[in-house]
């Protein structure tokens, strides 16, 4: 099980460094519209009056992906925010005891709301064949993120419950 989620971490990795390129693309050719659209109002042209309108549709799928799978792979590198001033005042039998709270809290939540809700959700999107305004492309798709992140978020919390029953450190 180790071997498997240190090939989705550096797959996520990988993945969220191309997603964040590609958003700085998208949000900088908004930017950059909107600019030639208002110079060319400035100077009368004809040709470029408007700015890009599905690069804000897309810009925000796009942080929906990165802000999803980014909690995934921060959980499975133990970079979530905790009360760590809390967690070092308890002994080791009770930093155990929060340890697999905590993680079977984790795994129950992502796998039960994000990855059984969001498969109805991608479901139900896809059988009403539901589309994204400017760019017309298919909610189901754009909502797929959310059970991928559920099983992802739901198989790291398994594996740090699996950790926290060996007593291993985080």
């Amino acid at each position: 099980m180790k071997r498997l989620c240190e090939a989705l971490e550096a797959l996520l990795a990988r993945g969220l460094v191309l997603l964040m390129a590609l958003m700085v693309l998208t949000v900088g050719w908004q930017v950059s519209s909107r600019l030639l659209a208002r110079l060319s109002l400035t100077m009368g042209w004809e040709l470029l009056v408007e700015p890009s309108r599905w690069t804000e549709e897309l810009a925000g799928f796009q942080l929906a992906w990165v802000a999803l799978l980014g909690a995934a792979w921060a959980l499975r590198r133990g970079e979530h925010i905790g009360l760590d001033v809390l967690y070092r005042g308890f002994g080791a039998a009770g930093r155990r005891r929060i340890d697999v709270a905590v993680a079977a809290t984790i795994a129950a939540f992502s796998l039960v709301v994000l990855g059984y809700g969001g498969l109805r959700l991608v479901l139900m999107t896809h059988e009403l064949e539901q589309r994204t305004p400017a760019l017309g492309w298919p909610m189901a798709a754009i909502y797929t993120v959310v059970p991928v992140t559920g099983l992802l978020l739901g198989l790291f919390a398994l594996e740090s419950l699996g950790r926290a029953f060996r007593a291993e450190p985080r």
